[in-house]
Order: structure tokens, then sequence, then C-alpha cells
């Protein structure tokens, strides 16, 4: 999509979002710490024998003290960092970054250095709807 010999994508009339000119984000420090029994649902969720694999891991979990219990940070417009993703990072390597709270799904922020956006975004006057 990015490539130098890519074609400008149809609905960027301005050539803002070119290979060069974008930015990816996280927020850190935001969202709700999933419990580790939670994670383990939705990992597992459709898999073969789920329920019963979900039982003996959680059981797993339950003697090993679980430190993301009750573990909340602020989810308000004054909190949190926005974090410049190192393209040269895997997916892997930027998840396990201790600072990402991932909220149920991972979210990530494309933003162009050429729009007109990016200055309200790099001064910290946006914030997520």
């Amino acid at each position: 999509m990015f490539s130098e010999s890519s074609t400008s994508l149809p609905w960027d009339i301005n050539h803002a979002y070119t290979r060069d000119a974008v930015e990816l984000y996280y927020q850190a420090g935001v969202g709700n710490v999933m419990k580790k029994k939670e994670m383990l649902k939705y990992f597992l969720e459709g898999s073969v024998d789920s329920n019963a694999l979900a039982d003996v891991l959680s059981e797993e979990i339950d003697e090993e003290k679980d430190r993301d219990d009750d573990v909340a940070l602020s989810n308000s417009k004054d909190s949190g960092t926005w974090i410049k993703i190192n393209e040269r990072k895997t997916l892997l390597e930027v998840l396990q970054q201790k600072e990402y709270i991932i909220p149920a799904l991972p979210v990530f922020y494309v933003v162009s250095n050429k729009s007109s956006f990016y200055k309200e975004f790099k001064s910290g006057k946006w914030c997520p709807p």
C-alpha cells in the first residue's frame, strides 16, 4: 500500500498519506487492564474444547498471584501519552510494551504529518472519542 512504486490512494486527493508522511501511534497508560482469565477466554474462544482447557488454565492462574487484578488506568482526556511506533518493530514487540494497555483489541492511530490534523494531534489537544 505504501511502497515506493505504489500510486496514491484514491481518497487521498492532497497526497498527505504517503510512505514518508505516515506515522503510527498508540496511547500509553489509558484503559482497563484485562484479567488473565478474561484474556484467556477471548484467546480460546472457538477452539477445540476451549471450555475444558480454559478451566484447567484458569486454575493455574488462580494458583499464581494475578498481578493484573483490579488495575484500571485513567481514560480521561488529560491522561495518557502518545507513543510513536518504531516502524522497524514487529507487532508483537509493540504489543509487549509494558505501558501499552490493550483495550480488548489493539488500537493504533495512523496520522499523516502532512495533514491539517497533525498539529492538533501532536499538541495534545485531541483525544479519542
